[in-house]
């Protein structure tokens, strides 16, 4: 029996199948890791030919930057979501950010770990990856220099501080994902950590010439 004979019974409408193969493709990657990923496998998966992925992504590489492009974006809908409904102030803005960050990479360990990886892939050579890993950047960025224009945090280079704040988030997201912290193991308490890093680093970056506000 063939493997498309073999494969579940789905069916797709006609132009799903790119959607489908990155889901596919997703839940091998939680499943199995980057290394038990191939086409075959995503093929069997999504109920198609073997041939079938090779319409959409020429090799392994071009299906692992669609699922990391996948990523990106949905880790930016989900910290923009909660910066929307964050209070109009930097300290609870970079800690609504930083919650959206760090409950994407628990809730999708192994996407989040293939996203940032760049072990498999490399970024910039696939220009829609690339672009969407900047609108994430460029959420930070926004946040950091709108804070800087209302005189809530310093005026140094705001590309220096969306680093060091991205840095510090990611830092946190790993040592939990990888649980590396003892006794932060459940939401709440991986929400508390991130907002206890967040209040010591704005205690570093908050303008000096702004009194603090009552309750911040």
């Amino acid at each position: 029996m063939s493997e498309a004979e073999q494969a579940p019974n789905r069916s797709y409408h006609h132009g799903d199948l790119r959607n489908a193969l990155i889901q596919a493709g997703r839940e091998i990657l939680t499943e199995e890791g980057s290394a038990g990923l191939d086409l075959r496998k995503v093929a069997r998966r999504a109920g198609v030919s073997h041939t079938a992925p090779y319409r959409h992504f020429a090799d392994k590489q071009a299906l692992l930057a669609a699922i990391a492009e996948d990523g990106f974006r949905e880790l930016t809908e989900q910290m923009r979501a909660r910066l929307e409904a964050s209070p109009p102030l930097i300290e609870h803005q970079l800690i609504s950010l930083g919650v959206a960050y760090v409950r994407f990479a628990l809730e999708r360990p192994a996407h989040m770990r293939e996203i940032f990886s760049g072990l498999m892939i490399e970024r910039a050579a696939y220009p829609d990856l690339y672009a969407a890993s900047k609108v994430a950047f460029a959420l930070i960025m926004t946040t950091i220099v709108a804070a800087q224009e209302r005189g809530e945090i310093v005026e140094a280079h705001p590309t220096d501080l969306v680093v060091t704040v991205w840095a510090m988030i990611h830092g946190v997201a790993m040592l939990l994902l990888e649980q590396q912290i003892p006794g932060y193991t459940d939401d709440e308490a991986a929400e508390l950590l991130v907002q206890q890093t967040i209040q010591a680093l704005y205690t570093g970056i908050r303008s000096r010439t702004t009194p603090r506000k009552a309750g911040v």
